[in-house]
């Protein structure tokens, strides 16, 4: 009668954890095309993939978000372009908004601007970063930004830094919007997180186009806040 072999036990490589995400120091480079200062505010986390990626920030309070910006200013997207770019690590995609601009409340006054964000779509190409704010042309907003053209985007806090100006059409004034277009009724809710699409719709529900800060109140506030004591940055 034959041997059996004893079976062999083959041993099990380490359990790997899933793909995690990370949070970088500053600076940040990153793993795919380049090397990007990020501004105060951001705390990132990127996917392992060069297509997409995620990011969180802490949300500001209105002084610190007046504090933080260079530039703040209200005009309307009159143009949206996505182009590649070169770095040190490669090619890269970025996409340029141009707004026209009626009124600069800091920083120079100008005709225009145009703000750099990374991602966008090139050809085939295309890297988009969750979490930041698309633009659409014809949109009318108020931007605080900084450091323009040499952070992954200029907007202070991202979407906390963009605010849409609506008008109501049984009133016919000017409303302010959050990012997600949730009326804005106190300028306390910009240190709130900015809740879902979702969410937004049926807070914007709730809050009325004529519980909204008006744009000419909204911008009282902004001069104010210039005018006060600097707010200390998280």
């Amino acid at each position: 009668m034959p041997l059996l072999a004893p079976a062999l036990r083959v041993p099990r490589s380490p359990r790997r954890a899933p793909s995690a995400l990370f949070t970088p120091t500053f600076p940040l480079t990153f793993p795919f095309t380049f090397t990007l200062l990020l501004p105060l505010f951001f705390t990132f986390a990127l996917l392992l993939t060069p297509a997409a990626h995620a990011l969180s920030v802490i949300a500001p309070t209105f002084p610190q978000l007046v504090a933080a910006a260079d530039t703040i200013a209200r005009g309307t997207v009159t143009a949206i372009c996505s182009e590649e770019f070169d770095s040190p690590h490669g090619r890269g995609v970025r996409t340029l908004v141009t707004l026209h601009l009626e009124r600069t409340l800091k920083g120079t006054p100008a005709e225009t601007v145009t703000l750099t964000l990374l991602g966008g779509t090139v050809g085939k190409r295309t890297l988009r970063v969750v979490g930041l704010p698309t633009f659409t042309v014809g949109q009318r907003q108020v931007v605080f930004f900084a450091n323009n053209g040499s952070v992954l985007c200029p907007l202070v806090a991202a979407g906390h830094g963009r605010y849409h100006v609506l008008t109501d059409p049984t009133t016919q004034r000017d409303y302010v919007t959050r990012d997600n277009l949730a009326p804005l009724a106190s300028t306390d809710e910009i240190a709130l997180p900015l809740a879902a699409p979702a969410v937004a719709t049926l807070t914007a529900r709730l809050t009325a186009p004529a519980d909204a800060l008006t744009l000419a109140a909204f911008e009282t506030q902004i001069t104010a806040a210039l005018e006060a004591p600097a707010a200390r940055l998280p």
